[in-house]
């Protein structure tokens, strides 16, 4: 998990599998076609996490806007138990990693059991302190997600952790995100935390997570579907299987740009440098003997002789030799 220095790219296909099996599973392949190095679901129980049955949820397809009982959608699209083994296998043998976001602690549970070495806790989480507290006990990473939370929520959240095995996501709760609400430069802020931190991000397109891996994001998180047109709440707003290739491609492509962030020319600028730069050359023809004055002195290409950092230690010296015009000052 986060082992490389390259950033960290999760495809979430969460509650896009639309509670069935061969759509989970045709999911996680069309991801690891795009080169992505984990696929992430949503683990809960939607007994334990809701009280009032009777909430409307809204959400947008591309029929226009639907409207359901909350607690029936996330009953109907909820993780199987039996779905987890078969998945994590898969997910194995195609070399990319399992992850789900873990609302309860019978969800952490079985992501122990089968294998997984990191867990999400989603931006909901970030005050669900006895989860947090159970999850402090055990040996596993977490990716927090800070969506809705001020400074003291995430604060008291790190305070129950092990710092040293989290990683913070910038996020905002909305979807889609408009870009006047991404506030991508809250990720420089969350740095001064002093561990990682990556983008969970809720926008249309791929320009923001390309911007927030400029800005040095580690992991970035986006909703995938294999198929926008599919009914669900999250389907609109998730990259297909093309989308998410570019995105993947272009994140590699930042990463070169990136660099090393040393400040020091590249190796074949210094090759440049012989052909860019100037050399103290004489401007005039200088006797032997002759005291050498500024005005007999110009700066010219190529950059193969003198550095022009002695130009005021020449200035006022006694000529040994004789020197034609541009001929370089040795």
């Amino acid at each position: 998990m986060i082992k490389s220095k390259k950033t960290y790219i999760i495809a979430e296909i969460g509650n896009n599998h639309n509670g069935n099996f061969n759509l989970a599973k045709r999911s996680i392949i069309s991801a690891a076609s795009a080169g992505v190095n984990a696929i992430k679901f949503q683990s809960y129980n939607s007994e334990e996490f809701m009280s009032n049955k009777n909430l409307v949820y809204k959400y947008k397809t591309h029929k226009g806007f639907k409207k359901e009982s909350m607690y029936k959608m996330f009953k109907r699209i909820q993780f199987k138990k039996n779905w987890y083994i078969p998945l994590f296998k898969l997910c194995k043998k195609l070399k990319i990693d399992f992850l789900s976001s873990a609302a309860d602690i019978e969800s952490i549970n079985i992501l122990r059991k089968i294998g997984c070495k990191t867990v999400k806790i989603a931006s909901e989480d970030i005050i669900n302190y006895p989860l947090l507290n159970y999850l402090s006990k055990t040996n596993l990473k977490v990716i927090l997600s800070t969506g809705m939370a001020d400074q003291n929520e995430i604060k008291s959240a790190l305070k129950i952790l092990n710092k040293r095995k989290v990683y913070l996501l910038h996020c905002v709760s909305l979807y889609p995100t408009e870009e006047k609400n991404l506030n991508l430069r809250r990720i420089l802020s969350l740095k001064k935390f002093k561990i990682p931190v990556g983008f969970s991000d809720h926008s249309l397109g791929i320009d923001a997570p390309l911007a927030a891996v400029a800005m040095g994001a580690t992991i970035i998180e986006k909703h995938f579907t294999i198929n926008k047109k599919l009914i669900g709440p999250d389907h609109l707003i998730s990259l297909d299987t093309k989308d998410f290739k570019k995105l993947v491609f272009k994140i590699r492509q930042i990463e070169i740009m990136s660099g090393f962030g040393h400040i020091k020319p590249e190796k074949k600028e210094y090759l440049m440098r012989k052909k860019f730069r100037r050399s103290i050359v004489a401007k005039k023809k200088i006797l032997k003997g002759q005291k050498i004055l500024k005005s007999m002195l110009a700066l010219k290409r190529p950059g193969t002789g003198l550095h022009p950092r002695y130009l005021d230690k020449i200035i006022g010296r006694v000529s040994k030799r004789i020197f034609y015009k541009d001929m370089q000052i040795k």
